[in-house]
């Protein structure tokens, strides 16, 4: 993406990249011949993310039964596909530290909105044959661009305003002022990390999914990004000013009489979310 603001490629500069153990597991995990073992090596040479990782495959986003005591453990029983979640998770952590002041969310609440809507992405993906833990990662990281934005919109914040009293949407109204949107601005963040262009896409629409050819992923996070503002996971100065697209409802086949029983099972499977507000180490 070319033509950024200076600011906003500052703020890219100081998002790290994936730190050398990540990727050495994630090139493992996409190696066919890899043993759970050496997955797990990998990650022990990061006492920091060895710790997370053992947090969140024993907390309520994976559901275990029992315990989870070693990183073998972790790999053998939630496997690959959710291993390769809970590295992503585990090193996001660090980039929502500075929350997005412009768009009225610190860190705790930008951190539990992504965690719900990856959570719920995952849900309708599951139930709809699409990648669920693609859904978790891409839902986890479809607003990773406010905070590059977030500076910019609050100096700017009123013309957005302006923009949006005069008909247009939120995405659109910061495109017409900043350049930009958050969704753009996120795509990118997620091509610095090398994501599959399946995930890249997905954050990029997650606002218009109605625009693609192909929109499960991008469908599934738009949807659960409504529905988690609706049981109140993440709601800043922007998110009353979007739209849920019927398209996208329509394609996951779900009608607006099934949005209630949904929000219910919903709440059910986000109760614990909360407990996930911090990954620090004790």
């Amino acid at each position: 993406m070319s033509g950024l603001p200076d600011r906003v490629l500052l703020a890219f500069d100081l998002l790290e990249p994936l730190p050398g153990p990540v990727l050495e597991a994630m090139q493992l995990l996409d190696d066919l011949g890899s043993s759970a073992e050496q997955v797990a090596e990998a990650i022990g040479r990061d006492p920091v993310l060895a710790a997370r990782v053992l947090r969140l495959a024993n907390s309520a986003l994976y559901m275990r039964t029992r315990r989870v005591a070693t990183l073998r453990d972790a790999v053998v029983l939630v496997g690959f596909a959710a291993v390769r979640s809970i590295l992503v998770t585990a090193v996001a952590y660090d980039a929502f530290a500075r929350g997005a002041p412009g768009y009225g969310m610190d860190r705790t609440q930008l951190w539990q909105h992504a965690l719900a809507v990856g959570t719920v992405a995952r849900h309708l993906a599951q139930a709809r044959g699409l990648g669920a833990e693609a859904a978790f990662v891409a839902g986890l990281l479809h607003d990773i661009g406010k905070m590059a934005l977030s500076h910019s919109l609050q100096e700017q914040y009123q013309a957005v305003l302006e923009a949006v009293r005069g008909g247009a949407d939120f995405v659109q109204a910061e495109r017409a002022v900043l350049g930009w949107d958050h969704a753009q601005v996120g795509a990118e963040a997620a091509r610095r990390w090398n994501l599959p262009e399946s995930l890249v896409q997905a954050i990029e629409y997650h606002h218009r999914p109605d625009e693609l050819d192909d929109p499960g992923l991008a469908d599934a996070v738009h949807v659960a990004d409504a529905l988690s503002l609706m049981l109140g996971f993440g709601v800043g100065t922007d998110q009353l000013m979007h739209r849920c697209s019927e398209g996208a409802l329509r394609r996951l086949g779900l009608s607006e009489e099934e949005i209630p029983l949904l929000l219910v099972v919903l709440a059910d499977l986000l109760a614990e979310v909360a407990s996930l507000s911090s990954l620090e180490l004790a």
